[in-house]
């Protein structure tokens, strides 16, 4: 063969290997090429809205279909995304369906009727004011549709802090979950994110609401979940209502599945009950928040501000307490010893170090000052008092075989 037939053969192969490696990459290690060379993903920062309502549908199988209208009744869940190529990440802001609140033309009023009362336009005008962050689309879900859509990827694995139980034939709500690591169906995980009858009412049913979309994030994670996205679609075309296209969702499917789980935050508008039991927010902490997930937040940790609570979850009964004076003479001024809600099956291996108000700078002071000891998780699942919530595991034990307790 003369060599220049050579030369174009090994181009033609070197071409070929190279095409073969990017779509290999491409549907299995997304998180390893950056988001301009991911082939249908965003290439621009994106705010979108996301409401969850309840809503009646008529018809059976592939006729089943929702009265459009139904989209606007009340906001049962609602978040903002926020999803940035620039800085390959995404951060989900969930907001307490009592936060008290201005809606245009309406007065003062619970966030979640702004879509009952002019659907899911005045939501994203009224959160865009709360916020002062523009949102530039919405998608309005119905948590019905959580069955079929879970039950498609085969199930989610979460791991359920304590023991839920509740029925209510009205709703045809039946909730029945054993604490610890569990494999949920669709049916399980519409009543896990939808329980709140706890101490926390609707803030403990956000802070569930987080860990389901942590479990998953942790599946769209798996190599094989790319396949399930277009009938994902197909299923979601039943239960969304949304102002983007097909190829948007899409869009926006392939670029959350590629996010790398260290640029993911998880997080809740912070604030306080009031005294009629809605949800107050401070316009300086609404201020922070938004700057923390859009990326603008350059802020120093101070050991002794930070309020940290400390809950124990190993094997050991007194790890807890000796974290808690290891992290005093470390100079941390404001730390709670709190028990766990409920009892966990198995103790934790690996300790858990909540950043609750997406801050995972203060997590990250933590983890350096333990020796990089745990795991930093960046949403609002610990106590909604504290900026830090750490869930002490047995990993902490060398750490602290030399303190004493009395």
């Amino acid at each position: 063969m003369p060599p220049r037939n050579w030369y174009l053969l090994f181009l033609v192969c070197g071409l070929i290997g190279v095409g073969a490696g990017y779509l290999f990459t491409l549907f299995y290690e997304p998180a390893l090429l950056p988001p301009i060379f991911r082939l249908g993903s965003l290439t621009e920062p994106r705010n979108i809205l996301l409401l969850g309502t309840d809503v009646v549908y008529s018809g059976r199988g592939r006729r089943l279909k929702a009265d459009q209208q139904a989209f606007t009744g009340r906001s049962d869940t609602i978040m903002v995304a926020r999803l940035d190529p620039y800085r390959n990440s995404f951060s989900v802001l969930s907001i307490p369906r009592d936060t008290w609140v201005r809606i245009p033309k309406h007065g003062m009023g619970k966030i979640n009727s702004a879509n009952a009362l002019g659907g899911p336009d005045l939501a994203k005008e009224t959160i865009t004011n709360l916020l002062n962050m523009p949102i530039d689309h919405y998608v309005v879900l119905n948590v019905r549709g959580l069955v079929a859509l879970v039950d498609e990827i085969g199930g989610i694995t979460v791991d359920i802090p304590k023991k839920m139980k509740y029925s209510d034939d009205t709703a045809k709500l039946y909730i029945d979950l054993e604490p610890g690591p569990r494999k949920l169906n669709g049916t399980q995980s519409m009543g896990f994110v939808r329980f709140r009858h706890d101490s926390l009412g609707d803030i403990g049913r956000v802070q569930r609401q987080e860990l389901f979309i942590r479990a998953v994030l942790d599946r769209a994670m798996q190599p094989d979940s790319w396949t399930h996205i277009p009938k994902l679609l197909e299923i979601a075309q039943n239960y969304i209502y949304s102002d983007m296209s097909y190829t948007e969702l899409t869009a926006i499917a392939a670029f959350v599945r590629a996010v790398p789980k260290a640029h993911q935050t998880l997080v809740m508008l912070p604030g306080g009950f009031s005294g009629t039991g809605n949800w107050s927010v401070d316009k300086a902490d609404i201020r922070r928040m938004v700057a923390k997930i859009s990326g603008s937040a350059f802020l120093e940790s101070d050991r002794s501000s930070l309020r940290v609570t400390i809950q124990n979850a190993s094997s050991e009964k007194l790890l807890a307490r000796k974290l808690f004076l290891l992290l005093k003479k470390k100079g941390y001024r404001h730390l709670i010893l709190k028990p766990l809600d409920g009892k966990r099956p198995e103790p934790l291996s690996v300790t858990r170090i909540i950043a609750q108000r997406g801050n995972p700078e203060d997590a990250q002071l933590i983890m350096d000052d333990l020796d990089d000891v745990g795991d930093i998780v960046t949403a609002s699942v610990g106590d909604i008092e504290s900026a830090v919530t750490i869930m002490v595991g047995d990993d902490v034990r060398e750490l602290v075989a030399g303190i004493k307790t009395k």
